[in-house]
């Protein structure tokens, strides 16, 4: 089977970034026919270790979810040379230069990784061990193309996947459990992985297979007695640390990946616990040929014996040991650093790696080790098959609208929403009691109350969505790297299961308002249907803003200015028709001018006639174009700020790793 070569390159600056690939003709090869594809064969993570061959053409292969995996091939992980550099928080009290008024001599970097150098091979297990600050998530950031680097901040070098370059949506094969585990705090356990698997397992299982291979994992990761458990924040109790922690392994195993990523792991975890972890995905690396790569800052000497390999950085991210981990207590030997009688070999290496003179000592010994070891072999590659495909738009959706729907029912903020509203249909209904039925005395009392009924259902709506994107803004950053859904897909299920609750508030609301004769009974039901378009236009307003800013008291403070804005141009304040041309015309811009004129049209002209009405509104410059042109100039508005929201999340940067 012909293998693929070639060099792939990455280099970046603040100034510009750019790839440079050797273009290679892709080949594929075909392997492992007649799979066996028996829903009721699901892996056994607590089998035996013994190691196998991880090659795609072993024999063999157990017909079950790990030999699906062994199948399509292993992955070995290379990269060389890699640099990088973190932006540099400026100095403080240096406000002019924060403002961009002052440039700084050179860019404020600061380098975290020096030529970093190493493989991960399929079937073994490689640990990244260092003091804090070496480059050991930096190193994992990149490799799972997820820097986090800061805005000036950049990496050069080379990464390799079976010696070839990485292929589209190779991602799809790879899984990432980062330091900081990212889940939703409404959402049980189980809620949470379910959509997961659904979304990354492979097509072509049947639903019930997906889950009956998560409730495996569950079980095996000890999750079973907290999977109906909410994970929980700082608010709101849930799961523990360690639990939470287990979650994300869980979570990420439903890629059934090939390259498995691992930051910190074994955080929270209990001694026993850490172990247990630990030996299971080394036996997932052997059985399954996955490549598993993993930090870990010092581990206990039974974690240390599930290595194979090591990977030991030094301060400034230079390397100071990489080989079989049994070669690594001999190595230190032998620059000077003998392995002190019943001192683990980590504890030794930390201590060594801690101090500035020996670290600088043993990195610079390494450096002429590996100069003179530069001809070895890479790793064998192997062949590979092309990552799974992402599942079509309406399975996506399907998934996706429960979740969200689910999310925003739960939120602590829609029962709080919930009491606004009720309370305040009954101070509206008690201060405008019977005014509908009493407009000759009171018309200015029912100009006041349609001002109230389109302010409040203007501005609640809008602030109730302006921290949803910057609430999700990590897992959508997750996810979207993760390639586990579109856009597309994630935004129409956010749009619907926002748009059907927003509904539920203004029936309560009116229910209660109606009998105590606030509006002219014939035109609540026609006002209530004004309202609803207008909640929508809010909404989505709200969503626009909210995709901007990405940061919700930057989007608190950019709404206000837009509502106070759009109140004062929508005729109730002031009469825009006596302003100079060139600032009147504002208020063709603003929904309240449409929003005020056909609800004070519906409310007057339906019980009373267009003769009332005139006498209603001369005072006021409200839209005088009629019900039906004021509602398609609201929807019109309500299409567009949807329309510039989903671009603004196609293109935003806020959304990736830099």
């Amino acid at each position: 089977i012909p293998a693929v070569s070639g060099s792939y390159t990455l280099f970046s600056n603040p100034e510009d970034v750019f790839v440079s690939m050797t273009v290679v003709e892709p080949k594929q090869a075909l392997l492992g026919a007649g799979h066996n594809t028996d829903e009721d064969a699901l892996p056994d993570l607590e089998g035996s270790t013994n190691q196998v061959d991880p090659s795609p053409v072993a024999t063999d292969l157990e017909h079950d979810e790990f030999s699906e995996c062994a199948c399509r091939g292993g992955i070995d992980l290379e990269w060389r040379g890699l640099d990088a550099f973190v932006s540099e928080p400026l100095p403080q009290g240096r406000l002019s230069e924060w403002l961009g008024f002052e440039q700084s001599p050179g860019p404020p970097t600061k380098q975290i990784l020096c030529g970093s150098s190493g493989f991960a091979r399929s079937g073994e297990l490689l640990a990244v061990m260092g003091p804090s600050g070496s480059g050991k998530t930096t190193l994992l950031n990149i490799l799972a193309q997820r820097p986090t680097l800061g805005v000036k901040g950049y990496w050069q070098g080379s990464l390799l996947l079976n010696g070839a370059p990485p292929w589209p949506d190779w991602e799809r094969e790879m899984a990432y459990v980062m330091q900081k585990d990212i889940f939703y705090d409404e959402l049980r356990v189980l809620e949470n992985l379910q959509s997961t698997a659904l979304l990354r397992l492979p097509l072509q299982w049947s639903a019930e297979r997906k889950l009956k291979y998560l409730r495996k994992l569950v079980a095996q990761f000890g999750l079973e007695n907290v999977k109906d458990t909410k994970i929980g924040s700082a608010v709101d109790r849930g799961l523990s640390g360690g639990e939470v922690k287990r979650t994300s392994i869980v979570n990420e195993l439903m890629a059934l990946p090939r390259v498995f990523l691992l930051d910190e792991p074994l955080t929270g975890l209990d001694s026993t616990r850490a172990v247990e972890v630990m030996r299971t995905l080394q036996r997932m690396a052997r059985q399954q040929g996955t490549t598993v790569m993993l930090t870990v800052h010092q581990p206990s000497s039974a974690l240390y014996e599930c290595f194979d390999r090591l990977l030991l950085l030094g301060t400034g991210g230079r390397t100071a040991f990489f080989g079989d981990v049994d070669n690594a207590v001999p190595h230190f030997s032998t620059v000077g650093h003998p392995l002190p009688p019943l001192w683990a070999p980590a504890d030794h290496f930390i201590e060594i790696l801690s101090e500035k003179t020996s670290c600088a000592q043993v990195c610079e010994s390494w450096h002429v080790a590996a100069g003179q070891l530069q001809q070895s072999p890479p790793p064998r590659p192997f062949p590979v098959h092309s990552a799974s495909s992402m599942p079509p738009f309406w399975y996506q959706f399907n998934v996706l609208f429960p979740r969200s729907l689910k999310r925003i029912r739960r939120s602590y903020l829609t029962g709080l929403a919930l009491k606004l509203h009720v309370a305040l249909a009954l101070v509206f209904g008690v201060i405008y009691w019977g005014v509908g039925a009493d407009i000759d005395n009171r018309s200015s009392d029912m100009v006041g109350a349609i001002f109230f009924l389109v302010a409040h259902w203007s501005w609640t709506p809008l602030f109730q969505g302006l921290g949803n994107f910057p609430k999700e803004k990590e897992m959508l950053t997750k996810e979207r790297s993760a390639k586990l859904y579109d856009m597309r897909a994630f935004f129409v299920s956010q749009v619907l299961a926002e748009a059907g609750l927003l509904l539920v508030f203004p029936v309560v609301f009116f229910l209660i308002m109606w009998p105590m004769g606030a509006l002219p009974w014939q035109a609540v039901v026609p006002t209530f249907c004004l309202i609803a378009v207008n909640i929508q236009v809010c909404s989505a307003l709200s969503m626009w803003i909210s995709a901007v800013c990405m940061d919700e008291d930057l989007a608190i403070t950019t709404a206000i200015i837009v509502m106070v804005a759009e109140m004062v141009a929508g005729g109730f304040y002031a009469d825009m028709r006596l302003l100079p041309w060139w600032i009147g015309w504002v208020r063709f811009l603003s929904f309240y001018y449409y929003s005020f004129g056909s609800v004070l049209h519906l409310v007057v002209t339906v019980p009373y006639g267009e003769e009332r009405y005139e006498k209603a509104i001369k005072n006021f410059s409200f839209s005088e174009s009629g019900v039906f042109a004021d509602v398609t100039v609201l929807l019109l508005m309500c299409v567009v700020f949807r329309v510039a929201a989903f671009v603004q999340l196609s293109v935003t940067k806020k959304l990736s790793f830099s």
